[in-house]
């Protein structure tokens, strides 16, 4: 077989995998800089969160719930998709690690089938995971924040006016490197100009 025609029928293959693959990112979606799509929907995990709905729409804003918010981050994910797996345990430790520094993680599943969801639900019960992740089952949210195909997992950084401060797709460990010195960046920013706010006070 040419190589020519191997290589094109390995593209296929990475194309039939799905919703995890993907076209260009359209320029009209979340990139840095722009605000954010608002969203509410109902979490997987209740108990281990403590909250039965989770999204942008409950802790950012003038009218939000959460007073203490200063960043959030927002991963989407999927149970078919195993980079999205390996960011698990990394998302836990971030939340454990900057929760009370105003650091607010929301997951959201993208699954459509029962059997899909049912492995999310199983996932986060196996790791532990105490913060929200979201049932997005008809991809409402989904599409406005990645079109109709882009890499999972897609995260991204929210200051606490809703604005898009910095995008990820995929996962390696480079990557969660980068996304840690993020997280750490945008806090420690947001925590030095509400200080030099409440000098001028």
């Amino acid at each position: 077989m040419q190589p020519q025609r191997i290589l094109s029928l390995a593209l296929l293959a990475v194309l039939a995998q799905g919703p995890a693959w993907a076209e260009e990112v359209d320029g009209d979606l979340p990139h840095a800089g722009a605000e954010a799509p608002s969203f509410a929907l109902p979490v997987y995990n209740a108990e281990a969160s403590q909250s039965t709905r989770a999204g942008t729409m409950m802790i950012l804003g003038e009218d939000a719930e959460d007073k203490d918010v200063r960043l959030v981050l927002v991963s989407f994910m999927a149970s078919y998709c195993k980079p999205c797996k390996a960011e698990l345990p990394l998302l836990q430790q971030l939340h454990e690690q900057y929760k009370d520094k105003g650091l607010r993680i929301i997951g959201v599943a993208i699954d459509t089938e029962p059997a899909g969801q049912k492995v999310i639900a199983e996932l986060l019960k196996e790791m532990k995971v105490t913060f929200p992740v979201a049932r997005d089952q008809f991809n409402l949210v989904a599409r406005n924040y990645l079109g109709t195909r882009v890499p999972l997992p897609s995260v991204f950084l929210l200051d606490a006016s809703g604005k898009v401060r910095f995008v990820s797709r995929g996962y390696s460990e480079e990557i969660s490197k980068r996304l840690q010195l993020m997280v750490e960046k945008e806090l420690s920013a947001r925590s030095a100009r509400i200080r030099v706010k409440e000098a001028k006070q």
